[in-house]
């Protein structure tokens, strides 16, 4: 099967070089990257380049995700896949922002990479990250697999399952609430059955491309006082609240002085929607099993269940978006799977 593939340099470590004193900035094209991992061209498909973006992905923004998923739709029918190199810092954020956006309708795979070295260091796991995102995208293609992926070290993983878990490790990604959907070997890629695959879906619908950057995520804590949150929540720039709970869902409730729930009533009361999320690796929201998980329900908060901290920062973002914004709307929204997030 003749298979072409666009790669699409976005920045990041991979395309990072270090600068008069040391410190590693921006500086090759995705072209640079394609001459300096030649196994690419060896794997059974045409490769063209596209350099949209080279910033460290640090300061990646919703509207450079919106100028990515826009591009991709826009080309989506010149290639049988796309691959995105990528910075590590919040490769994560932006693969979930594509896969949402782009929903079940996607007919291609999608494969987010980077690295944690320079294509130029010696031992560079860019030049296999590289090589390993078109080998799966290679049989991918061929498997008819149509997922918004993370392809790092020997992980293949769904994108909206994905964080990162280390800032130095080769293998710094893992889907740690969730199987990783192919086993990447020396000598083939085997997908798992809960991959999505094209069925009669023929047609890409336009993406759903819009992402509300009203969201404040804080952190429940000991000593957290609710006046802080208030202040931040209750401005005319927030639309919602994503605190990251103690435990399954629980958050402050009892001593006054610390109590959330006063202020998650208000902020449901002004129709801005409050979530509960987990911040523990591979954890789950379940705040009916304990008295203040309750209570935060009860005063009007919905919550994530076992999405990842970033699944569900994204998706609050992305919902908000598309114009839910009625609080029970948001709630009962983020526990809706819409594309293998949540289940």
């Amino acid at each position: 099967m003749y298979v072409r593939i666009l790669l699409i340099g976005f920045g990041g470590t991979i395309a990072m070089a270090r600068n008069d004193e040391g410190a590693l900035v921006p500086a090759r094209s995705a072209e640079e990257l394609v001459d300096q991992a030649p196994g690419l061209k060896k794997l059974g498909a045409e490769l063209d380049v596209l350099q949209l973006l080279n910033e460290d992905s640090t300061d990646i923004t919703p509207e450079d995700w919106q100028m990515l998923i826009a591009k991709i739709y826009e080309l989506h029918n010149k290639y049988n896949g796309v691959i995105v190199a990528h910075g590590t810092d919040t490769m994560a954020y932006t693969a979930t922002a594509t896969a949402l956006a782009f929903g079940k309708s996607l007919n291609i795979p999608i494969v987010f990479t980077g690295s944690q070295q320079t294509m130029d260091e010696a031992g560079t796991d860019a030049r296999v990250n590289l090589e390993r995102s078109m080998k799966v995208m290679v049989e991918s293609v061929n498997s008819g697999v149509t997922e918004t992926m993370v392809v790092f070290s020997t992980h293949v993983m769904r994108a909206v399952r994905t964080i990162k878990t280390s800032e130095s490790r080769f293998d710094a990604f893992d889907s740690p609430g969730f199987p990783h959907i192919a086993d990447l070997t020396a000598s083939t890629t085997v997908f798992s059955p809960i991959t999505m695959k094209k069925h009669q879906q023929t047609t890409m619908k336009p993406p759903l491309n819009v992402f509300d950057t009203g969201i404040v995520g804080i952190e429940a804590k000991p000593g957290l006082l609710p006046e802080n949150i208030r202040v931040l929540a209750q401005s005319k720039s927030c639309t919602a609240l994503l605190i990251k709970s103690l435990g399954a869902g629980n958050v402050p409730a009892k001593k006054a002085k610390y109590s959330l729930i006063p202020v998650i009533e208000e902020l449901v009361s002004l129709g801005k929607p409050v979530i509960l999320a987990t911040k523990f690796v591979g954890g789950r929201t379940n705040p009916e099993i304990y008295l203040p998980g309750r209570a935060a329900l009860k005063a009007g908060a919905g919550h994530a269940g076992n999405m990842t901290d970033v699944a569900a920062e994204v998706k609050l973002m992305w919902l908000l978006g598309q114009g839910i914004r009625d609080p029970k709307a948001v709630s009962e929204a983020m526990l809706k799977s819409y594309i293998g997030e949540v289940d």
